[in-house]
């Protein structure tokens, strides 16, 4: 008795230690690295993929990976249309750099999909690992914001805080009103620039930028700070001190 109660407490502990051993599946470890995921997408054929791209369509327009289904994640409904797809099968969904496609994958799992991959970064991380996307249908929008534009900014100024920014992403709407305070607060130090991506997509695609919010701190045009993610007016306040 006391050998199989060791046995057992034995196993137990190997499952937890293997997830994966134990049923858990990769999915469950968060969301994949565009390696990952298109390794994750080659295990399934192409003729039975479940890929769906929950961004606007004119974003979807401007290219998007192969065989992927435009299913806006603004639609009214939106949960509708997902509920039309297979829950027996893999499901893998990507945005821009990942916020949506976040609450994507928590919607899919309240329909029953238990087989749900995100990609991490989005098709920005997608692209700047030199992944395939199709073609942009017509001719694409001229953006805003270039690569000149940016670096007379930092000729202009002696430390400049940029934060890569989107209209439709929620943290860094969040955060708006601490970085209005801090620019106040910093006028005659530190210029805040906010740099929305969506209107300098070549130059954001250039510097890698995935999985915003993301900061950069630069001195004399050096770039000499970074951090990616939400942060509170304490860490960014850090982030000017340190420097």
């Amino acid at each position: 008795m006391i050998l199989r109660n060791f046995w057992s407490v034995f196993t137990l502990c190997l499952c937890v230690l293997s997830l994966e051993g134990c049923g858990v599946t990769a999915q469950d470890e968060g969301p994949l690295t565009a390696k990952q995921y298109q390794q994750k997408m080659k295990d399934n054929s192409s003729e039975t993929i479940q890929l769906i791209d929950v961004r606007t369509p004119e974003e979807f327009a401007e290219g998007h990976i192969e065989h992927a289904h435009n299913i806006n994640i603004k639609d009214s409904d939106f949960k509708g249309k997902l509920d039309h797809f297979d829950k027996t099968k893999p499901v893998f969904v990507y945005c821009l750099s990942g916020g949506r496609s976040a609450t994507a994958v928590a919607s899919l799992k309240e329909l029953g999909f238990e087989e749900v991959y995100d990609l991490k970064g989005g098709i920005m991380a997608w692209k700047n690992k030199d992944l395939p996307v199709t073609a942009a249908e017509g001719s694409a929008k001229k953006d805003l914001f270039t690569k000149a534009d940016f670096d007379k900014i930092l000729q202009e100024n002696t430390v400049v805080l940029v934060d890569f920014y989107a209209d439709w992403c929620v943290p860094c709407k969040q955060m708006e009103p601490t970085l209005k305070k801090l620019a106040a607060e910093y006028k005659d130090r530190a210029l805040i620039y906010r740099l929305n991506i969506d209107q300098a997509k070549a130059l954001t695609s250039a510097m890698k930028i995935e999985g915003i919010p993301v900061f950069h701190v630069y001195k004399q045009g050096n770039l000499v700070k970074e951090a990616q993610g939400l942060q509170n007016e304490d860490q960014l306040r850090e982030l000017l001190e340190s420097i």
